[in-house]
């Protein structure tokens, strides 16, 4: 291993343990009555529908040419054996992109108020399911499985640290099975809940819902006339931002496990 790619596997363990800051979990306590509305109010039905139609509106939107282009290979599993330094800064290069796309829709729909929140939910799950997928290019990966780009959005969307962990648990079970054999459907949905612990859920419906709470919350503020497009731009950023990073400790982990580099494990709390 590099100097570069130790230090990459020191940043992806921090990233590992990190926890919602005091204002965070302040700021859930204050708004969980609109989380547990919006578990009321979405159907199952259509959560899991909006997912997997966004999901395949963004598989379209993957802009693989333009990442090859930029990176100087011809095919994107050259991408798998070429410097991690270069897939880092391919990343870094989508990620910048999708946090200005986010903050220019956020502030445009979120001027309109509460009848531009419904568009700016389906647009900003679009856009971060097309990140993922743009990020997963950059390290490599074509065709990214369902199974773990859906633990990409919730280890990105975990209130706690637990419910990273579980993610984070998903994850790995997803990679190892990778390692073996392609996940089929009924595997996929097996992997999915035996690594739902800790309230977050694995499946389409349930990332949804929980994408959907948080960004609910999130956008309390968006409806308030005047100061609503100041709040749907940092609202949006502030989203994909969280998607991004996910998206690019999790590749980098992938990266370095298929080069036989190993996972980096979580940084541990020094006691007292």
């Amino acid at each position: 291993m590099t100097p570069y790619e130790r230090a990459q596997a020191d940043a992806i363990a921090a990233w590992k343990a990190e926890e919602p800051s005091a204002a965070s979990r302040a700021f859930d306590r204050l708004t969980a009555p609109i989380a547990w509305a919006v578990e009321k109010i979405v159907p199952d039905d259509l959560a899991h529908n909006v997912v997997l139609g966004v999901d395949g509106m963004a598989r379209a939107l993957v802009n693989a040419e333009d990442i090859l282009a930029r990176g100087d290979v011809t095919s994107i599993t050259d991408l798998k054996s070429e410097d991690l330094s270069l897939s880092d800064a391919l990343a870094e290069d989508v990620h910048n992109r999708a946090l200005a796309l986010a903050g220019g829709t956020g502030a445009a729909l979120g001027a309109t108020g509460v009848g531009g929140i419904a568009l700016d939910l389906a647009s900003l799950m679009t856009l971060a399911l097309v990140t993922v997928r743009n990020i997963g290019v950059c390290y490599g990966y074509d065709e990214v499985e369902e199974a773990f780009v859906l633990g990409v959005l919730a280890a990105s969307s975990a209130n706690t640290r637990d419910e990273k962990k579980s993610a984070l648990d998903h994850l790995r079970a997803v990679e190892a099975h990778l390692a073996g054999e392609a996940v089929e459907s009924g595997l996929t949905d097996a992997l999915l809940n035996r690594a739902a612990r800790g309230g977050v859920f694995f499946t389409a419906r349930g990332v949804f819902k929980r994408i959907a709470q948080n960004l609910a919350r999130r956008k309390a503020l968006q409806s308030v006339p005047m100061i609503g497009a100041v709040f749907g731009l940092a609202t949006n950023a502030w989203f994909i931002n969280d998607v991004a990073w996910a998206a690019r400790r999790m590749f980098q982990e992938r990266w370095m496990m298929d080069n036989d580099l190993g996972a980096a494990k979580p940084a541990r709390k020094a006691k007292g």
